[in-house]
């Protein structure tokens, strides 16, 4: 009889033992919109989300988040995604050396499938100057005349020739690598 009680406590234990790490969760930051290359982290573009412990993803602990609230966007970032400890940094966008150019593209002149910050892309000028590679920071919308504007991340040496190539029409983005 003794050993009938044994053997039920030590399963009960067991029970509450499984069913505990089977709803176990840990708080881990996520985003609540959109943030694009360079853009600073505000306490209200995260929130917390729980997912189980021992996921072998790379997360950011929910208790660290005022340490990330602050810091520079430096891969672009969507809604709902859970948040990595290396998609913040301390650097600010765009660094000396560098500069974001706006370039205004018609339609066709970029890929149909959309582009994304963190893409890698070509920006070929035509008129035999060579194309230029860049990081997609951020594509707006097409607007009335189905011309969209893509900031582009550059060395600031080709700055100029780009936002002068963007404002005559000779500018056509190839995607190479998707971010």
């Amino acid at each position: 009889m003794l050993l009938a009680v044994v053997v039920g406590v030590v399963g009960a234990l067991l029970a509450v033992y499984a069913y505990r790490a089977a709803v176990a969760r840990e708080g881990v930051v996520a985003l609540v919109r959109d943030l694009p290359v360079g853009s600073v982290v505000q306490v209200g573009d995260v929130r917390e989300v729980l997912l189980p412990p021992g996921s072998g993803l790379a997360t950011v602990p929910w208790r660290d988040v005022d340490g990330v609230v602050g810091l520079v966007v430096s891969d672009g970032l969507r809604a709902g995604q859970v948040l990595t400890p290396g998609s913040v940094t301390t650097e600010q966008v765009p660094a000396p050396g560098q500069a974001v150019v706006g370039l205004s593209v018609e339609a066709g002149r970029l890929p149909a499938t959309g582009l994304r910050p963190g893409d890698e892309v070509l920006v070929v000028l035509g008129a035999g100057a060579p194309p230029r590679r860049a990081a997609v920071v951020a594509a707006g919308d097409a607007d009335l005349n189905a011309r969209r504007t893509v900031d582009v991340l550059v060395a600031q040496a080709d700055a100029e020739e780009l936002a002068l190539a963007s404002a005559e029409g000779r500018v056509v983005i190839v995607l190479i690598g998707r971010g």
